[in-house]
């Protein structure tokens, strides 16, 4: 396969997400964003990866992105692919160190972590980071935080697939790491219940939404979502 056509696959591969139960919820996240932020906000994610929610969030706000840089060999055409995506997006990019942001103090109006903190060992001081760039009254949003008592993650291991291991994160430590580190939480809920990526968007995003709503049975969401006012 020459390096055009896998870019092409790959590409596709990255965009039929927004065909799946995710993509759906991913658009849900989005409209929760506006419901907090003005149209044209300065908006930074951190940890974007392939850039798909950024992608969506960038038609309402003014998107800025970053992500770690990882210096394994395997994974430098990652790299590349991802500065291309971002590049064809129009979306400014840099690469970082997680707890060190290349921004100036107070330069966004809100931030977005979509799957990110629960593979952030040491949570603190990057919500320090976070708290530092955002203006005050700024708003942080952690949504896709994978829950401890994941139902998909518990089954998925008895299947033999490689899941999240011990980047799982609870309520209680969500609330803790953001109360410690200068955020008043707004809204906690939960997200995703049975298993999504690559799955129809019908009728498993609706199930997810019973799901993640029912006493006792909520509890083994896959994910929590979060939003939080620096304070």
């Amino acid at each position: 396969m020459s390096v055009t056509k896998e870019v092409i696959s790959r590409y596709e591969g990255v965009i039929k997400i927004d065909a799946s139960a995710y993509g759906l919820e991913q658009e849900r996240d989005i409209k929760r964003m506006r419901r907090h932020l003005p149209g044209q906000a300065k908006v930074l994610d951190i940890g974007c990866g392939f850039g798909l929610p950024t992608a969506q969030a960038a038609q309402f706000f003014d998107v800025s992105a970053c992500d770690v840089i990882n210096v394994h060999p395997s994974f430098l055409y990652d790299r590349d692919f991802t500065e291309m995506l971002m590049r064809m997006r129009g979306i400014d990019f840099t690469w970082i160190n997680v707890n060190e942001l290349p921004y100036p103090a107070a330069s966004f109006d809100g931030i977005l972590i979509y799957a990110v903190i629960e593979h952030i060992a040491d949570k603190e001081p990057f919500l320090r980071e976070c708290a530092r760039v955002l203006k005050p009254g700024g708003k942080i949003f952690a949504f896709r935080a994978v829950n401890k008592r994941a139902f998909a993650e518990w089954f998925a291991r008895r299947l033999g697939i490689a899941t999240h291991g011990d980047d799982v994160v609870t309520e209680p430590m969500l609330r803790t790491a953001f109360s410690n580190t200068g955020f008043r939480i707004d809204e906690i809920g939960y997200q995703g219940w049975l298993p999504e990526n690559g799955l129809p968007r019908w009728p498993i995003y609706l199930m997810n939404q019973v799901l993640t709503r029912i006493p006792l049975i909520n509890i083994f969401s896959h994910d929590y979502w979060l939003i939080a006012t620096k304070t």
